[in-house]
């Protein structure tokens, strides 16, 4: 390309140091790329002797970069402005190795903890941990760099199962402090959120607060696995990322979708099981729900793409049309996955469910390629080509691959997703980039999850039990001096925003006044809404998502959540509505005293502390009447952090 495309004009064979490519990166000539080259750098004096050699291509005489490096592989710098040099050693097709400390190109995954110098050296700038990637031609290596501005003992968390002896460890190893223990109403408000997806009613957590019972929250989780809104929560979350939509299920698909989801996370199916069910499904989309995971719009190609990224937490869609820059996947890889989709097709019914759509395996069917034709046969990620016989099902090859415990990616995939959803952050995120330069930041305990939820059958009950019994899950949100820059070690809860169905459930559950969705029968909470084209502003205002690709739902606030948070009907309306719960309790005669006590109960699990009781009189006593203020309490205590965020 750089020799013979456009007549050649490049290369200057006869003035070597008149050629373009070398004039145009020194500047010589001007161009858009700016001065990226010096007259007397090794990389020009390189590319000058290669011209001047003939500026030929000699494939029998090259070798190929096959690996790289680091050294150190690890490494903790103490003190700020402290700096250790990376080398970098290349290992080739011929068996030879070479430093190319000077060759590589270095990148920090967070500069504002330790960025890269030139020459390859990491210097430290705040206290956390780092990856620092180096890429060659068609390779990359990892480094991780720690940074300790000051060298202290710290405490260490309660061992209350492995996961917090990893944690312990990363939190030691960069002099990180816990937070102390979240107390018992902060937990179980947590686990409701987490497990559930909405808050404790004011019964639930009078009786959970005045229990003296050692493993009440043990006991509470167990609870909560087997309450109805935990497959409502989690049907929602699976209908985010398997595209439960109106828009590619048709009109009466995402009604039937969301029975079935909800049916599997009621009975807690095994999730190798889940994932099986839902990729070698055939039949009518409504009575077989499980065949919605394949839209009729979605190809070969789309499906690769999806399941890459959904089960195993890895992002092939760059390989779709070139090889992977950042990764070792090439287009042959992802041809490969899309082989196994192949054989799906669909027709229509007969009769009166004519319109309705039927998945049917067509055996003889073979994957080509749109754009070059080529036929390609099944072949898993990092696996090898599967010819499959002739009555065989393509997608229970790729299950059986994808579902077995010797697969790194599968077991891995979900206990990260599922450690963000409880922890806050993923151990690597984004949750679906697996990836070499984008690593976990607590290998060990990324692996030992995986082990732990394979050794334990896949079982997703197991799974939430064992991360919400860590000390980890436990710990206090409170930031300390120590900790207030960590994102990523857990050396403290990370708080976040509810997600829209969370909000709506838990304001109405504080107020006593249910959601009207005018589409859906009344009673109807927000987590059992099977489709996002149901009219609710307020759920827009909160990010719901559209549905049509996979998404992780955003946690930043917006101006306009505050707004209508302050402003809106969502929270007034409900506090005002004479069927309320405050409406309630001032026409029963209940003390002001005892109001207040309820609304604190109601919307954060916890009862008042004595100076926010004098604050809440005093506001109702500065109010024109007892109702008015009460509002104006309650108003606050909705608006609040404490209640809007899972903290």
């Amino acid at each position: 390309m750089i020799v013979h495309k456009h007549g050649g004009r490049r290369i200057n064979l006869s003035e070597p140091e008149k050629s373009l490519l070398l004039a145009k990166p020194t500047f010589a000539v001007a161009h858009g790329g700016g001065k990226i080259l010096k007259e007397d750098s090794a990389e020009y004096r390189a590319l000058l002797d290669w011209i001047r050699a003939g500026a030929k291509s000699e494939p029998a005489r090259e070798r190929r970069m096959l690996a790289l490096r680091l050294t150190p592989a690890s490494t903790v710098l103490i003190g700020e402005g402290s700096k250790q040099r990376l080398l970098v050693t290349a290992r080739y097709s011929d068996g030879s190795e070479a430093d190319v400390t000077g060759l590589v190109r270095f990148q920090s995954n967070d500069d504002t903890i330790a960025p890269v110098l030139p020459g390859g050296v990491v210097e430290a700038r705040r206290p956390g941990e780092t990856a620092i990637a180096v890429r060659g031609p068609g390779v990359v290596g990892v480094a991780r760099a720690g940074v300790v501005i000051e060298e202290r003992p710290v405490a260490k968390i309660p061992e209350y199962n492995f996961i917090d002896r990893f944690i312990n460890a990363k939190l030691q190893s960069l002099r990180i402090p816990p937070s102390p223990m979240a107390d018992a109403a902060t937990f179980l408000r947590r686990a409701y959120l987490d497990i559930i997806g909405v808050i404790p009613t004011a019964e639930e957590a009078r009786t959970f607060l005045a229990s003296k019972e050692p493993d009440k929250r043990a006991k509470a989780v167990d609870g909560l696995l087997k309450r109805p809104e935990y497959a409502d929560y989690w049907a929602t979350y699976w209908g985010d990322h398997l595209s439960n939509t109106r828009q590619l299920l048709y009109n009466k698909g995402p009604y039937a979708f969301t029975e079935w989801l909800n049916k599997q996370f009621r009975s807690n199916v095994r999730y190798d099981e889940f994932v099986r069910r839902l990729m070698t499904s055939t039949g009518n989309m409504y009575d077989s729900p499980a065949t919605s995971f394949y839209p009729v719009m979605r190809k070969e190609l789309d499906m690769a793409a999806m399941t890459s990224q959904l089960f195993l937490g890895v992002n092939i869609e760059c390989a779709r049309c070139h090889n992977h820059p950042l990764e070792r996947w090439t287009q042959d890889d992802f041809n490969g996955m899309a082989a196994f989709f192949s054989q799906v097709r669909y027709k229509n019914g007969t009769g009166p469910r004519n319109n309705e759509r039927n998945l049917y395996i067509d055996f003889t069917r073979q994957f080509q390629n749109p754009d070059t034709k080529k036929v390609y046969l099944p072949k898993p990620l990092d696996g090898r080509q599967m010819p499959s016989g002739e009555w065989q099902d393509r997608r229970e090859m790729l299950v059986e691959w994808l579902t077995s415990p010797e697969n790194p990616y599968f077991a891995r995939a979900m206990v990260n997703r599922m450690w963000r959803n409880f922890m806050g952050r993923g151990l690597v995120e984004p949750v679906d980039d697996f990836r070499v330069t984008n690593p976990a930041t607590n290998d060990p305990l990324l692996e030992a999850l995986a082990r732990d939820f394979a050794g334990h059958g896949y079982d997703i009950h197991h799974l939430i039990r064992r991360i919400t019994s860590s000390a980890a899950y436990q710990l206090s949100s409170e930031a300390l001096s120590g900790n207030k820059h960590d994102k990523m070690a857990y050396s403290r809860f990370y708080p976040r925003r509810m997600i829209a169905e969370q909000m709506v459930d838990s304001i109405a559950l504080a107020t006593g006044v249910p959601e009207e969705f005018p589409q859906l029968y009344p009673g109807t909470r927000a987590a059992q809404i099977p489709e996002p084209e149901i009219e609710s502003y307020v759920m827009e205002v909160f990010d719901r998502p559209s549905r049509q690709l996979i998404c992780e739902r955003k946690s930043s606030p917006t101006l306009n959540q505050a707004l209508h948070l302050a402003a809106g009907e969502t929270i007034q309306k409900k506090i005002a509505h004479p069927g309320g719960i405050l409406g309630r309790l001032l026409a029963a005669g209940v003390a002001a005293e005892d109001v207040v006590e309820e609304l604190y109960v109601r919307s954060l699990a916890r009862f008042p502390t004595a100076e926010e009781r004098a604050n809440a009189a005093q506001a109702i006593a500065r109010s024109k009447d007892a109702r008015t203020g009460m509002e104006d309490v309650f108003w606050a205590l909705l608006n609040s952090k404490e209640f809007l965020y899972n903290h």
